[in-house]
C-alpha cells in the first residue's frame, strides 16, 4: 500500500535492484523513482519509509543522482535538487563516494540521504502523478 502526499503516491517495492532497474521497473508500471520536491514530501516520504521497515534499517532508491557532473545533484526528470538532508555524524559525512558513489538512497531508519554506488541492490520508492 502506498502513501498519498500532495498530488502523488509514492510507493514502496521491496525487490532488490540496482538503481537503473529500479527507475526501469518504475517507469514500466506508469512511475518514476520517487523525486521528494520539497521538504514536506521529503518528511512524508521519511516517515512512510520508516514505518514500513521499523525496527530495521533498509535503504531504499530514490531518483536523485550526479552522474551529469561531480556534485550536482538532479532528480530524474533534470531538474536540480534544491535542498538537502545528508546523514552527517562525527565519524562519517555524506555524500562521501565520489566518482563512485553517484546515486541517492535514504535510510529507514531516519530518512537521511547517502551517495551510495547505482549498481548496488536495494529496495526503492517509486512516485506517482494523481
Amino acid at each position: 500500500r502506498g502513501r498519498r502526499v500532495h498530488a502523488k503516491c509514492f510507493l514502496i517495492v521491496q525487490q532488490f535492484e540496482g538503481y537503473d532497474g529500479a527507475r526501469e521497473l518504475c517507469r514500466h508500471r506508469g512511475g518514476d523513482l520517487a523525486m521528494p520536491a520539497d521538504t514536506a514530501e521529503l518528511a512524508a516520504l521519511r516517515r512512510y519509509l520508516h514505518d514500513a521497515f521499523q525496527p530495521h534499517n533498509w535503504p531504499a532508491w530514490v531518483g536523485i543522482h550526479d552522474r551529469r557532473a561531480e556534485g550536482l545533484w538532479l532528480y530524474e526528470n533534470g531538474q536540480r535538487v534544491s535542498f538537502f538532508d545528508w546523514y552527517r555524524d562525527h565519524l562519517v559525512s555524506q555524500p562521501n563516494g565520489g566518482a563512485r558513489e553517484n546515486c541517492v538512497s535514504l535510510s529507514s531508519d531516519d530518512g537521511k540521504w547517502w551517495d551510495t554506488d547505482c549498481a548496488r541492490r536495494m529496495y526503492y520508492v517509486c512516485e506517482y502523478r494523481l
